[in-house]
């Protein structure tokens, strides 16, 4: 007597893989974000380095759900107008720092708004695990 292959098992194991999977993954994908500038012409090359020469530079201290400029703290729903005043101001460089509260949903917010208040040269730095955070001993 042969016996017969039995495929209920398989496909029993295959639903709990999907299922596992779709629990433990994200709902709401990423949005691409372009990290690269814009392409300039060579004429106007020398122009953007003479200007990125005089532009001052900020650095953002991303948490979650709020940036340190400075002494503010800024909620990330109201960075991007915080960043416009921050160009009208003169600044053309940002670097941004993350703590280790940051999310990714939380960089890609920050890059985002920076992207739209039109801040084109950004840096992003992401802060060692093992880094000193303050001098009260205080986690960021």
């Amino acid at each position: 007597m042969r016996r017969r292959f039995v495929l209920t098992p398989l496909v029993d194991v295959i639903f709990l893989l999907v299922i596992f999977f779709a629990l433990s993954s994200r709902i709401a994908p990423f949005g691409l974000i372009p990290v690269s500038g814009h392409q300039e012409a060579p004429a106007d090359r020398e122009a953007a380095a003479e200007r990125r020469a005089s532009d001052a530079q900020t650095v953002l201290v991303l948490s979650h759900g709020t940036v340190r400029a400075g002494s503010r703290i800024i909620a990330l729903g109201d960075l991007a107008p915080a960043a416009t005043s921050m160009r009208e101001a003169g600044t053309g460089s940002v670097l941004v720092v993350t703590s280790r509260r940051a999310l990714a949903e939380d960089v890609a917010q920050a890059l985002n708004a920076l992207r739209l208040a039109g801040i084109g040269n950004v840096r992003l730095v992401g802060r060692p695990s093992g880094a000193a955070t303050s001098q009260t001993g205080a986690s960021p």
